[in-house]
This record gives structure tokens, C-alpha cells and sequence, in this order.
């Protein structure tokens, strides 16, 4: 069984996560018609419940998503009663109760009840299609809190982590080309990247922005860079990202920064990743949930860039 969750239940506050599932046994059972079948639940499940898909990519085996879930207070009585007739396909039911609409509230804001409900669905379509029966997930999915802050640069590393998978995979030399993940689906412009000038706030100081496109534009220039190397975007202006640039060949296969950091099990057998007082402060609220008999620490590597993860409860080691 997977390990616990470190779950925030915030009303003035949004929360990210980055989610993980593979399909057990390892087989490689996504083609293209699963993957967008994947891709189109996951952006119909936004308009039901009260989540943001910032970033995916939807592998042969496995997927990975980050998905912001925005503050319980900021949907109004009226937009909830419309999510909630659309959840139970009536146009015309109402709550019973205030507790009722409060409940399902808590419930659209919950990650394990809005991926529960993805997967749900895309079970029950893949074993329809393919005339299939029983569990074709491994375990229950894993979870990850991240921070997104002007205090650690988290949001950028486990994007590159996500946007990188096809090259790791050897699928493609550069993420724009892969139809399955968020970064091709930003440059084309789709609604994924519609949070992007949040981004520009927290990792694009001293750039200069006209408006929230400017500020999209310019935090995809960051973040491209940060995949490729750059790692003075605390600092980075317009001119320093074109004389980064000048310096990349991208005539030639991109040379990828750090590629083996990227793919370590860091990002997904974690419960938080983020700054150093991040991940204490998290251990200190949820320890006693997780009933540890040892003391953690957050820990880090040296070319992690001071981002720090914490480590679930290890499994006891088999005998053999």
C-alpha cells in the first residue's frame, strides 16, 4: 500500500501537488487514444471539481500531473450549486443543507477525491474499450505538497521533472515536440499556462512586463532556461536570457541540465518538497499522523539547489 498523504485543507490558501501512478506490472498499455483519453478527463474534471492542471505528461507506463488546488473560499455559493448539479448530472437539485454544501465543498477541494474520480473514470473507459476487467493501476497514487514560492525554486525543478520525461525516454529531443505533455500544449498556447503570470511574480524579478501575456511570455523564457541550465533566474533580466540563449546551440540535440537529478525517486517517494523551513514546518503539523517511531529530517543533496524533500516511513527490508 502507498504511504500516507500530507493533505492541506486550506480556505484562504492554494495548495499544489504532484501526482504520480503507474500501471502495474509495468506494461506499457498508454498509446496515443489512452493518453488523450487521459488528458481530456483530466481537463473535464476542472470544470466539475475545484482543481487547475498546471503542468502533465502522459507516458507509455506511467503519468505525472501538478495540479493546484485553489483556497475552499474562493468559489461563491452559486458556483458551487453549478459544479454540484453538474457532479450529479441534474440540472435542477439543490444541497439538502448547508452541512451538504459545505461537504461537498471540502470534498471538490480533496486531491485524493478529485484523482480517485480521474482514474475511476479512465479505468472504466479503458476496460470498456478494450474488453478488460480489474485493476490496471499498480497502487494507489502518490502525492507530493510543493511549495511555490519566492523562497525555493521547487515549482521550477519538478516542472523540468515532468516537462523531461519524454527526453529521458529517448522519445523526443526536446519536451516542445511531445503532443502528451503541458510544455508543447504552453507554446501552442492552450489554456494550461493560463496561471503562468503568477509564476512571473514569484521567478522573474527585474524582468519588466506590459501585461499578464507579457508575464506569460516571459516566465516560459525562465522556465526554459532553467531546464537547459540557467541558474540565476533570482536575478535574471530580458538581456540575460538572451545572452543565455545566443550561448545554446539549438541547431544541436539541447543538452539538458542535470538529467540523472531530475529523474531521481526525490520527486515521487516524497510526502513535501520545498525550502528547507517548508518541509519542517509540514513535519511538524502532520508527524503525529503519520505515527512515526523515528525522527525525520528534511533532507537534500548538494546539487538539488537547496531544495529539500521529506522522506516517507521506509518499508522493512525482505529477508532475501
Amino acid at each position: 500500500m502507498a504511504h500516507n498523504r500530507v493533505k492541506e485543507s486550506c480556505s484562504d490558501q492554494s495548495v499544489y501537488y504532484l501526482v504520480t501512478n503507474r500501471i502495474a506490472g509495468g506494461r506499457m498499455l498508454f498509446k496515443d487514444q489512452e493518453k488523450q483519453k487521459l488528458k481530456s478527463l483530466l481537463f473535464a474534471g476542472c470544470t466539475r471539481f475545484s482543481y487547475q492542471v498546471i503542468d502533465y505528461v502522459f507516458m507509455d507506463n506511467h503519468f505525472h500531473l501538478l495540479i493546484k488546488i485553489p483556497a475552499t473560499n474562493e468559489m461563491d455559493k452559486i458556483e458551487l450549486l453549478q459544479r454540484y448539479r453538474l457532479h450529479k448530472k441534474n440540472e435542477e437539485v439543490k444541497f439538502i443543507n448547508s452541512t451538504q454544501r459545505e461537504e461537498f465543498r471540502e470534498k471538490i477541494h480533496d486531491i485524493s477525491f478529485i484523482i480517485g474520480n480521474f482514474e475511476q473514470r479512465f479505468v472504466q473507459w479503458f476496460n470498456k474499450v478494450h474488453s478488460s476487467w480489474g485493476r490496471l493501476f499498480g497502487q494507489r497514487f502518490d502525492s507530493e505538497m510543493i511549495e511555490v514560492s519566492a523562497h525555493s525554486d521547487s515549482l521550477l525543478r519538478v516542472m523540468a521533472y515532468i516537462s523531461l520525461n519524454p527526453v529521458r525516454a529517448e522519445i523526443v529531443s526536446d519536451p516542445k515536440d511531445f503532443h502528451f505533455c503541458a510544455y508543447s500544449d504552453r507554446l501552442a498556447g492552450g489554456d494550461i499556462g493560463k496561471s503562468d503570470h503568477e509564476f512571473f511574480d514569484l521567478f522573474c524579478r527585474g524582468i519588466e512586463a506590459k501585461d499578464i501575456r507579457d508575464k506569460q511570455k516571459h516566465f516560459r523564457q525562465v522556465f526554459r532556461a532553467y531546464m537547459l541550465g540557467l541558474r540565476r533566474y533570482q536575478s535574471v533580466d530580458s538581456q540575460t536570457l538572451a545572452e543565455f540563449f545566443r550561448e545554446v546551440n539549438l541547431s544541436e540535440q539541447l543538452a539538458w541540465d542535470d538529467l540523472f537529478i531530475h529523474k531521481c525517486r526525490f520527486f515521487t517517494k516524497c510526502l513535501v518538497i520545498g525550502s528547507e523551513a517548508f518541509v519542517r514546518n509540514k513535519l511538524t503539523k502532520f508527524s503525529a499522523k503519520m505515527k512515526w517511531k523515528r525522527v525525520h529530517e528534511p533532507y537534500t543533496e548538494d546539487e538539488w539547489n537547496d531544495i529539500y524533500s521529506l522522506k516517507p516511513r521506509r518499508r522493512q527490508a525482505s529477508a532475501d
